[in-house]
């Protein structure tokens, strides 16, 4: 049974002061940067108290956990491996007949237990941080250079799974600017204005463009005034007109992939992208105990740590990177989903675990 002798008991507290020590400084860093960012937001706004605060940072933990977890495991794996190698107690354990497979099984545990808060959160904690972080933003981080940025274009999400984009919005005249109704990839509307009374809209200067028999888009219909039948909004949950798909559930991603209604052709890779996204990227903190503990437990006159420490952090950092390109190239689809997203894991998986295996 795990942890049931002295040795591993002791693995498993070293490794957790290792990975919460790390894991502090990281977290810590992470928002004095933010602090620092909004500082004049949280003054300027009376409405901010402590408490909000305290919740907001709270909340950013959960958002960037996916990825500060399995880089806080990753220096704990390597410091607690190389620090047993070089007092010779790794030596001392593999002579007295305990594989390697079984000294690091604290680590795994520890690892396993860090994939499973990060699934646990994907489907029950992160979209709701995720979309309190949206309402929070909007309200308000308005002051500082970065909170005040202007979006190009917005976008209301409508009950029908057809989308309204507009460039801006004047309270005053009541209407909103360059609005594109777009009901499909073949069927758009063009609107030089259009009311902000989406219960009874009147556009103007309104285009009807359609995809030909060709496979062009043509221009079939114009009116200098056009009434439209009433828009019906999706509920502003995350101040975007809808909740955006990074914000779901696991269990929500999937319920859309199984109602086609609830997907349409354009949109189901943009849903599954982010369906496997969010299953797969929690376990990067299992791939980040077996992936440097080859190069931790070998037997030199002269480790080289400074070396081992670098190579990790660059490939850690390298294969986030590729990973967000895999989700944009999954998004558009331009590769499909599965093997965007799948693809790294998959190699990294075969390459790092075929030398864990042949590890002793």
């Amino acid at each position: 049974m795990i942890l049931s002798t002295l040795w591993e008991r002791y693995l498993f507290r070293e490794t957790l002061k290792v990975f919460f020590l790390f894991l502090g400084c990281f977290y810590s860093l992470y928002a004095l940067i933010d602090y620092s960012t909004h500082m004049q937001d949280f003054f300027v706004d009376k409405r901010i108290q402590i408490s909000h605060i305290f919740i907001y940072y709270s909340f950013q933990f959960i958002k960037r956990a996916d990825m500060l977890i399995p880089l806080a495991m990753l220096i704990a794996t390597i410091k607690v491996i190389l620090t047993l190698n070089a007092q010779g107690e790794l030596v001392a354990l593999q002579a007295s007949g305990i594989p390697l497979k079984k000294i690091v099984r604290p680590l795994l545990l520890v690892a396993s237990l860090c994939t499973l808060f990060n699934l646990v959160s994907a489907e029950w904690i992160l979209p709701n941080c995720l979309n309190y972080l949206d309402k929070f933003r909007e309200e308000h981080f308005k002051h500082s250079f970065r909170g005040n940025r202007k979006e190009p274009i917005h976008t209301l999400y409508l009950k029908d799974r057809t989308k309204i984009i507009y460039q801006t919005q004047d309270l005053n005249k009541d209407v909103y600017f360059d609005v594109f109704w777009v009901r499909s990839s073949d069927d758009l509307w063009r609107i030089k204005t259009l009311s902000l009374d989406l219960e009874h809209p009147v556009g103007t200067f309104v285009d009807h463009i359609q995809r030909n028999a060709l496979g062009n888009l043509e221009k079939t219909e114009s009116f200098d005034t056009y009434t439209f039948a009433p828009f019906r909004v999706l509920p502003d949950l995350a101040g975007k007109g809808y909740i955006p798909l990074e914000n779901r559930k696991i269990t929500d991603l999937i319920r859309m992939l199984g109602e086609k209604r609830k997907a349409t052709a354009m949109e189901h890779p943009q849903v599954m992208t982010h369906l496997l996204f969010k299953c797969m990227i929690p376990w990067m903190a299992l791939l980040a105990v077996i992936a440097p503990l080859p190069f931790c437990v070998r037997h030199t006159r002269m480790t080289p740590t400074f070396f081992i420490y670098t190579i990790a952090l660059f490939g850690f950092i390298s294969f986030y990177a590729l990973m967000d390109a895999a989700v944009i190239l999954g998004e558009n689809n331009v590769v499909v989903p599965w093997i965007a997203i799948l693809s790294p894991f998959a190699l990294c998986t075969l390459a790092f675990g075929w030398k864990y295996t042949k590890t002793n």
